[in-house]
């Protein structure tokens, strides 16, 4: 609820940001019971879309648990192996996104975040992405606190692959940065530090210099007749 978003504030400060998530006995995220897919409101069958298979984090109910201290506590690459997907996999990574964006516009914004975050616990290698989409259904649904979270963690993750040997610098890549920064600033967030050339270039460049750099220079000159 949005109401509750300065006592998230206050629960972060009390609790610190650095903790990581830990299932019980340290057991890994496993499939969703009928139980939990019925509590979570999606039906295992015929649902749309369907989470029937896909591994999820447990929905737990807890009121003084601030939903963005979940996506500080969210992996990025580099903390597990990657590993190629099956295609049921990358189906429920779909899934997973699309059934957290919905929970984002009913307002469910802890168990859309769970969503997300199992989606990002099936594919490690795509949670930038991940992270972004949730950053953006947040912002557009007015959740500012919590947006800027999923926005730096986006950033975080996304640097993570431009800090590889041998990536080069590219517009796309710069693009995306300075989006990122820029939704950032204008929900009065802090950007994070830039650790990639990258992103050392986004932050220092305005988003219309790329822009021209990038891409319009890069487009057929037309003479007009």
């Amino acid at each position: 609820m949005r109401i509750g978003i300065p006592v998230w504030i206050m629960v972060a400060v009390l609790s610190g940001m650095g903790a990581g998530y830990v299932e019980p006995n340290g057991a890994p995220p496993t499939a969703l019971s009928k139980h939990e897919v019925a509590r979570l409101g999606v039906r295992a069958k015929g649902a749309t879309p369907s989470l029937a298979g896909c591994r999820m984090r447990p929905y737990r109910e807890d009121p003084m648990r601030a939903p963005f201290l979940l996506i500080e506590e969210g992996p990025i690459p580099g903390s597990d192996p990657e590993r190629l997907l099956t295609p049921a996999e990358t189906k429920c990574v779909e899934n997973l996104r699309k059934a957290g964006k919905k929970a984002i516009q009913l307002g469910k914004i802890t168990e859309a975040i769970l969503y997300y975050l199992s989606a990002v616990d099936t594919s490690v290698a795509q949670s930038g992405e991940a992270y972004l989409d949730l950053a953006g259904a947040l912002d557009q649904a007015s959740y500012p606190q919590p947006a800027v979270i999923a926005y730096r963690k986006a950033w975080t993750a996304l640097e993570g692959g431009y800090n590889r040997s041998g990536v080069q610098v590219d517009g796309r890549g710069l693009l995306t940065l300075a989006n990122i920064r820029d939704s950032i600033v204008r929900l009065g967030g802090q950007v994070p530090a830039p650790t990639s050339a990258t992103g050392k270039i986004a932050v220092a460049t305005p988003t219309r210099k790329i822009q021209e750099q990038y891409f319009e220079r890069a487009l057929p000159s037309v003479t007009p007749r």
